[in-house]
């Protein structure tokens, strides 16, 4: 499980295990993939201009990963603001995509609660291009209270303000990715990279397992899906990604390397050949 709030820049998340790298004052790599937010209550909104740096590795296509991200912040304040003052975190996050965002596209979001039940909460977020106003993406999100009583918002709900600074380097490189074999990749535990309860942010937990499955095509490749389980969160890091590639669809293991223990369970499919 995973929290799906950031942690903000003037409240940085605690390096609870000692083991985070840390960059100093830099803002967190979620608001530097560019998303501005609005809204409070059952329904967010969200929109974002394509840039480089978040797309595949010498493509002009929208990695998945960030739309996961991107819906994982969207739903999960959502999902949050409606059990404020505790954390709530992610029990499962879907991706489909319909038609994969370019570069220079402006991708246009709504996030909304379909289901606030008395301990799951269920959201839809769906991305549309913004010129012609086409449904781009379907994300569907699960959110529970987190167990721990004391993950909580004790200065209100972090603001994922619009970022002044964007990424100026590849995702891959700015998340601190080392890919160590073919199908296994390794990601940091970074104290801008944390979420509420100083874990591992779940976009980012989805970008390990796309990465993953990447390192074993010959070419990169668009995820037409992705489907992440959360089943603990990644607290002493480094986040290690395992995949298995069948044909066009993949299965991805991702262990918390400092305590050896599974963490996440992640399905993707790729395009299917013309």
């Amino acid at each position: 499980m995973t929290s799906t709030a950031p942690a903000g820049p003037a409240d940085p998340a605690p390096d609870e295990a000692g083991t985070g790298t840390d960059v100093g004052p830099r803002r967190h790599i979620v608001a530097e993939l560019g998303m501005q937010t609005s809204g409070e209550g059952t329904t967010r909104r969200g929109q974002a201009e394509v840039r480089p740096e978040v797309c595949l590795p010498g493509t002009s296509l929208l990695r998945t990963s960030v739309l996961a991200t991107w819906a994982d912040v969207l739903a999960g304040s959502v999902a949050a603001q409606a059990r404020y003052p505790r954390i709530s975190v992610t029990l499962e996050l879907e991706v489909q995509v319909r038609r994969t965002p370019r570069v220079g596209d402006r991708v246009e979001a709504v996030a909304t609660a379909i289901k606030i039940g008395q301990t799951v909460t269920v959201c839809e977020t769906r991305f549309f291009d913004g010129r012609t106003g086409e449904l781009a993406a379907l994300s569907y999100a699960s959110f529970v209270v987190s167990p721990n009583p004391a993950h909580v918002f004790p200065a209100g709900f972090p603001k994922l303000s619009p970022a002044s600074t964007v990424l100026t380097e590849p995702l891959a490189d700015r998340v601190g990715r080392t890919v160590t074999k073919p199908g296994e990749i390794e990601m940091p535990r970074r104290l801008d990279g944390l979420n509420s309860s100083g874990a591992i942010q779940g976009g980012l937990v989805a970008f390990a397992a796309e990465e993953a499955v990447l390192s074993l095509l010959d070419e990169p490749a668009d995820l037409c899906s992705l489907n992440v389980r959360y089943l603990r969160p990644i607290s002493t890091g480094p986040a290690r990604a395992t995949a298995r590639l069948h044909g066009g669809f993949a299965d991805v293991e991702i262990t918390d390397a400092g305590t050896g223990k599974l963490t996440t369970l992640v399905t993707a499919r790729l395009p299917t050949p013309d």
